[in-house]
């Protein structure tokens, strides 16, 4: 169910996303957004980032985080470049320290990109995994 993933995203942090690029990976600490109701999650970038530079070339990306205890989440699909300034005002308001990098949300530079269609599954140490598609 999709909510099992929106809520285990919720109550986790330490978030760290994969690109490829040329064959090779790349791993960054990312803060996930998983705003929608319907499963869309959404992230946030800057556009002179080496990040959005690779994703306009892979858009493909994978991303994990755990829960502390027994539990951790890999989440992999093609992000869509969407420009969304309802989802940019909504981190700008939530993140307070992000006004120090960007001037607004309409700022030129701040970049939102999401997931619409994608494939989790939650691992634990004591029971067999849970797969998930959105």
């Amino acid at each position: 169910m999709i909510k099992d993933v929106i809520d285990f995203l919720m109550r986790t942090s330490d978030t760290f996303l994969a690109t490829s690029i040329n064959n090779v990976p790349k791993v960054r600490p990312m803060v996930v957004f998983p705003i929608d109701e319907n499963g869309i999650i959404w992230f946030f970038t800057g556009k002179n980032k080496n990040l959005w530079k690779e994703l306009n070339v892979n858009p493909l990306i994978e991303f994990s985080t755990y829960d502390g205890e027994l539990k951790w989440i890999r989440v992999s699909g093609e992000v869509k470049l969407i420009d969304n300034l309802e989802v940019k005002t909504i981190i700008f308001n939530l993140l307070p320290n992000i006004r120090g990098i960007y001037s607004s949300p309409s700022d030129p530079n701040f970049a939102t990109f999401c997931l619409e269609h994608w494939t989790a599954t939650i691992y634990n140490f004591a029971l067999p995994p849970m797969t998930y598609n959105c």
